[in-house]
């Protein structure tokens, strides 16, 4: 005996040699972008080869993609490793494969090819879930599936194996439901394999809730897929009509859809195939102990598969839960990190505005002790200029005895009334003192043999409700804008307006002097920064020779 084995494992090991050998002449002759090809053959083989020849190329390819770090196109091949061992029937190794594609898909930003791709292995799982009889697992491994659904085709898809979930679990209403609504998306679906899948297992359904109904549909779904050639898909038509017929007695028909089944499971070399063709041929056998072996075949083969799975998809899902434990905490550092950078920015704001605001102040303050320093600089120039000189001329001409007591007395009395005039000017305001007052005695001094001031509106304001503040801004304003009248433009007609407004009062000033291009001095800065400062605009409109014009609001 030990020589038979011997020789036996000889000649196997020389088969798989030359069988890797032809594999590789084969690639050898494939296009370099040969992808698509393997594809087909891993998701539709029609012969034992085509799947050898897809494993292949996907691990080879799966190994290459490791090593050149190209996570997308391993992830690529993992699916289709998964598939085929899946179709084997090697329940345990493809969900494994399927797992470790999901952990690296948890690892790559989110993007509608990496939805569309844990999709697809969604429904691969939930396929072997079916298989291994996990229906909780695999409804939702089907429902986070349809949401990331593209298409009708993909939402048909998963109805269907929604429908074998629970056609699995002998819930026939449920499989009717969710196959039902495969099948009105049929109008949208225009590839052929799918529109066949869909419509068999709808026949297949119904068939088991009637039998008199669903042969229809199950014939016709076959004779799309033999339309296409599919050999896998024509197996599964072959089985279901064998089923059907078994159902109803009609062993004739169910061992010749049987046998036919047989013979392409044969051709695909799948012992998952071989294995339900040979179940159905032994259920319509009339040897009583070859059924009851097959009965009892089934029950050992059940209670293996499940004691050999290993949940591995439970186990991504407890790391799956872990890792989203770790996320909500760096979550939760994150959020600590940004609360505490908020404050940090919020202090720094705070600061920074503390410190701007007193280097606002100190430049107020600076600008306001420049402000006294022009003024009293004003005031000093004033007082030389119109006083001091007027009076070294009156002692200049006393000391000569040149001045008599009466052009003494007229010269002190001019002295007097300009000391006055610069006093008014840059006096404070006595509250005791009507305002009114004091306003028509400021205009009245500029009204002269050149000058007409013409006044209107100025008896019509409550003048008593206005702050002391604005009375003296309004006075200021005025005897600059008439000072500066009297300096440079040379107008004969003055016109000022008082007009009490809703909310405050418009002062117009207009005269007929020479005009100007408008240029800020001294004069009109200071006037625009006294109404500024009590919230109040003034406006100035000049051109040469056509006169000078303020719009005052206050």
């Amino acid at each position: 005996m030990k020589p038979k084995h011997t020789s036996f494992l000889f000649f196997y090991i020389l088969f798989c040699l030359l069988e890797l050998t032809s594999l590789q002449n084969v690639f050898a002759q494939q296009p370099i972008d040969s992808t698509r090809y393997y594809k087909t053959l891993a998701l539709k083989p029609q012969n034992a080869k085509d799947l050898l020849m897809s494993e292949y190329y996907f691990k080879s390819h799966y190994e290459k993609a490791l090593k050149q770090e190209d996570t997308t196109k391993a992830i690529i091949h993992l699916y289709y490793i998964a598939s085929i061992d899946f179709k084997k029937g090697d329940y345990i190794e493809s969900e494994e494969t399927a797992v470790k594609a999901l952990n690296f898909i948890d690892k790559m930003d989110p993007s509608p090819y990496i939805v569309s791709t844990r999709k697809s292995f969604y429904n691969l799982l939930g396929l072997m879930y079916t298989a291994q009889k996990h229906q909780q697992k695999a409804l939702e491994l089907y429902k986070n599936a349809f949401k990331m659904a593209l298409s009708a085709s993909d939402s048909a898809l998963i109805y269907n194996n929604l429908s074998l979930v629970y056609q699995k679990f002998d819930d026939l209403g449920n499989a009717q439901k969710e196959i039902g609504k495969a099948y009105q998306l049929l109008p949208r679906i225009t590839d052929t394999i799918t529109q066949a899948l869909v419509i068999d297992n709808y026949g297949f359904i119904a068939s088991k809730l009637n039998p008199e109904t669903g042969i229809d549909f199950m014939t016709k779904a076959l004779k799309l897929r033999e339309a296409v050639k599919d050999t896998s898909t024509i197996y599964t038509s072959y089985w279901h009509l064998a089923d059907y017929y078994a159902r109803i007695n009609n062993e004739i028909a169910s061992k010749s859809y049987a046998l036919k089944s047989l013979e392409l499971a044969e051709i695909i070399n799948l012992d998952s195939y071989r294995n339900n063709s040979l179940g159905i041929l032994v259920t319509i056998s009339d040897d009583a102990y070859a059924r009851a072996y097959k009965k009892l075949n089934d029950s050992i083969y059940t209670s293996e598969k499940e004691s050999l799975n290993q949940y591995a998809l439970l186990k991504y899902d407890n790391s799956e839960y872990k890792r989203k434990a770790l996320e909500s905490q760096l979550e939760k550092e994150q959020q600590e990190f940004r609360t505490t950078y908020a404050i940090l920015i919020a202090s720094l704001i705070a600061v920074s505005a503390v410190f701007l605001y007193f280097i606002l102040r100190a430049r107020h303050k600076k600008e306001k002790l420049q402000q006294v320093f022009d003024t009293e600089s004003r005031i000093s120039k004033e007082i030389h200029d119109e006083i001091a000189n007027d009076v070294f001329q009156v002692m200049t001409r006393l000391e000569h005895k040149a001045l008599k007591p009466k052009a003494l007395k007229n010269e002190l009395h001019l002295l007097y009334h300009k000391t006055r005039d610069i006093s008014k000017k840059h006096s404070v305001l006595n509250a005791d003192y009507p305002f009114i007052d004091y306003l028509e005695e400021l205009l009245e001094s500029f009204n002269d043999t050149d000058t007409n001031i013409i006044i209107k509106g100025l008896s019509e304001i409550s003048w008593d409700t206005l702050p002391d503040l604005k009375q003296l801004t309004i006075y200021r304003v005025l005897q600059e804008l008439l000072i500066n009248m009297k300096k440079h433009s040379g107008a004969s007609i003055v016109v000022i307006m008082f007009v009490k407004a809703p909310k405050g009062l418009h002062v117009n000033y207009s005269d007929n002097g020479v005009g100007s291009v408008l240029k800020k001095g001294n004069g009109l800065q200071n006037t625009e920064n006294r109404i500024q400062s009590i919230n109040g605009t003034i406006t100035f409109v000049t051109q040469p020779n056509k006169g000078f014009k303020a719009n005052i609001i206050v």
